[in-house]
Formats: C-alpha cells, structure tokens, sequence
C-alpha cells in the first residue's frame, strides 16, 4: 500500500514543485486552454519565482508524496489580488494521481492550516478547469454568479468564521 505524506516544502524540493506544476499545468489544462497561453503561463514559473512566493514568512507552503513521489503541492498566502482575504494558491496535483483523492487531501491540509482557520475571507482564483473541484468543497463564486474573468479564471470564496455550514434537504 501507497504511504501519502503531507508536510511543509523545504527549499531543496523547488526544482521538483516547479516541475510538477508546469506539468501539471500542460497536462490538465490543455482541453481547458489554448496550448501557447499554456507555455507563455509556464514560463513565469521557476525556482526563484517559486522562493518569492513560498519563502514570504505568511506563505504556507505544502508538498504532498506518495511514497517517495512528489505528488501534489499546494498553499495559502495572504492574498494580492483581493486585500484581507487569505488565497488557496498553487494547488497542483500531478497528472498520474489526478482523479484520486489527492486534491481533496491537500486542501484538508489547507483549511487545517492557521491561516485558514482565522481568517475570515479565503478566495481562489480557480482556473476554468478546476472550479467545479472548488465548488465541490464549498466554495461558491464572488458576488454568486459564476464570471469566467478574462476567459482565463472564477474568483471563488469561503468563509471560515462563518462555519460555512451545508443546508441538507
């Protein structure tokens, strides 16, 4: 049986979390996305970007290994886009264990975070391609409606401090 580990990047993994998200990025979002905005995108990705992002002191960073495969990363950081809500950023989950619990497992990690639990806004920019996933787990669209900005990304959102409780029945 398959060991899942979950746990805060070290810097020393940031050549394999770049490669991971951009394949996982020409991988899953090619039916999504046309392939040259899929290349120009990844080419914003790389090691020192990454260290940009992920060594901010409120950035929460995570990897995910499936025995001794980089499997999936993920994090929450203070978001740029919209001031005083917490984002979901960089959740990508390697194209061999796409469809399998893993993206469920790395956001169980994300909303257990401290950073999560506190605050009182989370969004995600969630790509055409991943926002029913986000739907899935509570998160609805900004204002209700679901706007596809730029034909490129949802904005969605969660309340923690609200307890975003379902309604059954």
């Amino acid at each position: 049986m398959s060991k899942l580990t979950i746990r805060p990047v070290h810097r020393e993994e940031y050549p394999q979390v770049v490669a991971l998200i951009k394949r996982t990025m020409l991988e899953l979002n090619s039916k999504d996305y046309n392939r040259d905005y899929l290349l120009e995108y990844v080419k914003r990705y790389d090691s020192e970007a990454l260290a940009a992002f992920a060594d901010s002191p409120e950035c929460h960073f995570y990897v995910a290994y499936i025995d001794d495969t980089l499997a999936a990363c993920g994090a929450i950081a203070p978001s740029e886009e919209r001031p005083g809500a917490m984002e979901i950023r960089s959740l990508y989950v390697l194209p061999d264990y796409a469809g399998m619990g893993l993206g469920r497992e790395m956001m169980a990690v994300l909303e257990g975070d401290p950073a999560f639990l506190s605050a009182r806004w989370v969004v995600v920019s969630a790509s055409i391609t991943a926002h029913p996933f986000y739907a899935k787990l509570g998160y609805t669209y900004a204002g209700g409606v679901p706007v596809c900005e730029d034909n490129d990304h949802y904005w969605m959102e969660k309340f923690p401090k609200r307890g975003n409780r379902k309604i059954i029945g």
